[in-house]
């Protein structure tokens, strides 16, 4: 995605898992977080931001907070259908029932979307 973009969007990148650690999590289950971040944290005119962070935290939680620039689509526009968050919500409640926390906000300004997903393992 880094190739894609204009110089202009700044895309910061943090991993902070240890090297030996044997937690798992669903496969690709924060996958659709960060597609969601690029599909309405990007504007072709207007400074943009993308912060992805993943990080292991002790041996019982894992911590996938994103950080957007909000410029959501217009309702209009009808690329994509909608329903990546929804399947994200489902894929959840199958494999981590009662194990996660989902925070889902936009900043009081409106400048800033932020997904914070907590998976308890």
């Amino acid at each position: 995605m880094r190739i894609r973009l204009a110089k202009e969007v700044k895309v910061y990148i943090h991993i902070d898992v240890p090297p030996n650690s044997t937690v798992q999590i669903a496969p690709l289950i924060f996958i659709s977080l960060i597609e969601n971040a690029f599909k309405h944290g990007i504007s072709p005119i207007e400074p943009s931001f993308i912060s992805i962070s993943i990080a292991q935290i002790e041996q019982k939680e894992v911590r996938c907070e994103i950080l957007n620039s909000n410029h959501p689509k217009s309702n209009t526009d009808k690329s994509g259908s909608g329903i990546g968050l929804e399947q994200v919500r489902k894929r959840l409640e199958l494999l981590y029932p009662g194990k996660y926390e989902w925070r889902k906000e936009v900043s009081e300004n409106g400048e800033v979307y932020s997904s914070i997903l907590t998976i308890q393992v």
